[in-house]
């Protein structure tokens, strides 16, 4: 058994310091350890299942808020099954150390073979599949419904895949896939349930500098 030895000025030094790097340098290098430890442990849980977000006008995050660009999306594909089935796999991660509000409807996310410039989430599938392709309901609504808003943590990740049928183009010779989460508006939020005053004027949506950002182009290679 380690003991500590009081009256030694070292050891609360030693302590300081262990402090210290638990609050600056483990929330960089430990999600990263983690992955590299267990990739399905840290693979990130849907994101239908973040929590939605409850009177935005008064209970936000400053830090979140204040964050520059924090939004990092990933995106990884199968093999093009003999159905000409593809699934594809978004990862999207939160780098800041506060929560940010998304929008994320899955049942309304834009997929065609180029940029509809529509708020949310999209994907641009070159050449545009056989079966899958699908426009937003509401391409740029100035404001949306809090349970259409998800809160992803600090450090946080979270996944969306999408299945397609890839076109006779694709599946002989091969194609792209890029995704994006774009949003124009900061949102003008609801009443607060509680009754009181709003703190904040808008849903705090504007969470990107150029109010948009894409993955890394993928090449989607041809079935063997």
């Amino acid at each position: 058994m380690i003991r500590l030895d009081r009256n030694n000025p070292n050891t609360y030094v030693g302590v300081i310091l262990l402090v210290v790097l638990a609050v600056f340098v483990l929330p960089d290098r430990l999600p990263q350890f983690i992955s590299d430890l267990s990739p399905q442990l840290f693979a990130g849980i849907p994101c239908g299942r973040l929590p939605s977000a409850g009177d935005l006008a008064t209970r936000q995050s400053i830090i979140g808020r204040r964050a520059s660009d924090p939004l990092l999306l990933e995106l990884d594909a199968s093999e093009i099954d003999g159905d000409g089935g593809l699934l594809l796999r978004l990862s999207v991660t939160n780098r800041s150390l506060g929560a940010l509000p998304i929008v994320y409807q899955e049942d309304n996310i834009s997929v065609a073979a180029g940029d509809d410039s529509s708020d949310g989430f999209g994907f641009i599938i070159v050449p545009a599949p056989a079966v899958g392709t699908k426009a937003r309901s509401d391409p740029n609504p100035t404001a949306y419904a809090e349970a259409d808003i998800r809160l992803l943590g600090p450090r946080q990740k979270c996944v969306h895949t999408l299945t397609i049928r890839a076109a006779a183009a694709m599946i002989s010779g091969g194609g792209s896939a890029q995704a994006w989460y774009r949003m124009s508006v900061a949102g003008a939020p609801q009443p607060p349930s509680d009754g009181k005053g709003a703190i904040y004027s808008d849903q705090g949506l504007d969470i990107l500098s150029g109010a948009v950002v894409f993955s890394e182009e993928l090449a989607i290679e041809a079935r063997a």
